[in-house]
């Protein structure tokens, strides 16, 4: 039995260990108590499916039980589980059904799951993630998914089965855009305290581009409350509630109720940004392209943005070693195409775990430039300001090497690692003859940027089209 934390440091104390050796054994001892709520969480599906299987027999379902009796049954079973758990019965038909599926075609991931290499909110990502797929195609992605599971965060890795579900589904991503898109609708859900969610449920690239429209409104709010003649007049607001509070006054009367505010509306337009293969850009192949701040899309949607699209800004990487170019010891600033080919590397800040897009982070020159440390890919990461401090701050190392990841080391020893969210690879010396043209980031919000100086080909040919807070209702099941 593990034992307790005021224990642990007895025991630690009496034998005359360093506070950095206790730290060690009472993280330890976190691990494995989380392993141990994992396996009890795997062994209680186990459990609810073999106890509804059970239950029909005890209602006298049987193989020659026709639909309506084995329906009648489940929803005896789902009652009965509802009085036991003191659960709604909602939340009782779920763990039912979850149970179903993870004893049945999701077998491998109850395995991760009592293994504790995974735990419930990847269960469930993974359940909903391939609850439409085929068998075969479901299988795969169960496969692929649960590779490297372990390192991966509930977030991270929802991200990645959600791309390798838009790879293998069999029907093409377009085709099931045009279809979600006739679900167009908007939802109020109450909340506590005279509070209530507004959502609108509609197609990826106009739902980006509303929140980049009212985050620069909001920042070009800021700008102009800096200028107040006093202190009382300053506004106070968040930059959250600011964009709130821009989007009740457009909704609601179609102006800004903030004095000369107004003129922003016409001036700020919103900037989406999307990375898409090259060939996909040029009609060739229909691989799925990435829309920052969101995730995949199909390739017809981002051809349509990138034709409205006014500006391109390249990603330039090294045709021998997928580098992007290196400015070393000449500039401590971060030019436009280093920084482009950063962003899309990255995606979101590198420190273990963390999700804050990479838009908003710092890149951070992993050994200091005063250190001697070079302006190059293989010295900077993205870090969000609260990583970026802890990083200089505290006992937080980290490193680079080679392929894009970031090794860390905490102040208790622990070694993790956090990988390249779009890995750029050697570009192998027979695909560099007639290689495609390089590609480039379409900005929908500026000027051209001018040209690089020597070009060089693109690893994958990829052309970018230029706080992660959730609301409770985002992965909510429906109600049965």
């Amino acid at each position: 039995m593990t034992p307790t934390p005021t224990a642990a440091l007895e025991r630690a104390a009496a034998v005359g260990a360093s506070a950095g050796d206790a730290l060690g054994d009472l993280l330890a001892d976190v691990a494995a108590l989380e392993r141990m709520i994992r396996w009890a969480q795997a062994q209680q599906y186990r459990a609810v499916e073999a106890a509804r299987r059970l239950h029909a027999e005890v209602e006298g379902v049987t193989g020659s039980s026709g639909s309506a009796e084995r329906e009648m049954a489940t929803r005896s079973f789902v009652a009965e589980l509802a009085t036991v758990l003191v659960a709604p019965e909602a939340t009782a038909g779920r763990l039912a059904a979850d149970a179903g599926r993870l004893a049945g075609p999701r077998a491998a991931t109850l395995v991760a799951l009592a293994a504790g290499t995974v735990g419930v909110p990847h269960v469930r990502s993974m359940l909903e993630l391939t609850g439409d797929l085929p068998v075969d195609s479901a299988d795969e992605l169960e496969r692929r998914s649960l590779d490297g599971a372990a390192q991966r965060t509930s977030s991270d890795f929802r991200r990645r089965v959600r791309r390798l579900r838009e790879r293998l589904h069999p029907e093409p991503l377009a085709t099931r855009r045009r279809r979600a898109a006739e679900e167009r609708r908007m939802h109020l859900d109450p909340a506590p305290d005279g509070m209530a969610w507004l959502s609108l449920f509609m197609e990826a690239e106009r739902a980006v581009a509303i929140v980049d429209r009212l985050d620069s409104l909001a920042a070009a709010s800021v700008d102009r409350g800096r200028g107040a003649p006093n202190e009382t007049s300053r506004d106070r607001r968040t930059s959250a509630q600011r964009c709130v509070d821009l989007a009740a006054d457009l909704l609601m009367s179609g102006i800004l109720d903030e004095g000369d505010a107004a003129p922003a509306t016409r001036r700020i337009a919103p900037r989406v940004t999307v990375t898409v293969p090259v060939l996909s850009l040029l009609g060739v192949t229909d691989e799925p392209a990435e829309l920052d701040g969101y995730g995949p899309i199909d390739a017809e949607t981002a051809r349509i943005i990138a034709a409205h699209a006014p500006s391109v800004r390249r990603l330039l990487v090294d045709p021998e070693t997928g580098a992007a170019l290196s400015y070393g010891r000449t500039s401590y600033r971060v030019g436009a195409d280093l920084a482009g080919y950063l962003r899309v590397r990255d995606g979101r800040c590198r420190f273990p775990g963390c999700s804050r897009r990479a838009v908003r982070s710092d890149i951070d020159h992993t050994t200091a430039w005063a250190h001697g440390g070079g302006t190059d890919a293989d010295n900077l990461a993205h870090l969000c300001r609260t990583h970026h401090r802890l990083k200089h701050e505290s006992g937080w190392r980290m490193v680079n090497e080679p392929g894009g990841v970031i090794r860390w080391a905490s102040p208790a020893g622990h070694v993790l690692r956090t990988y390249p969210e779009v890995p750029f690879d050697p570009v192998p010396r027979s695909s560099r003859v007639g290689a495609p043209p390089p590609a480039g980031v379409i900005d929908r919000s500026g000027p051209e940027a001018p040209p690089s100086p020597e070009p060089v080909l693109p690893t994958a040919g990829r052309a970018e089209i230029g706080d992660d807070v959730e609301p409770p209702w985002l992965h909510a099941a429906p109600a049965a």
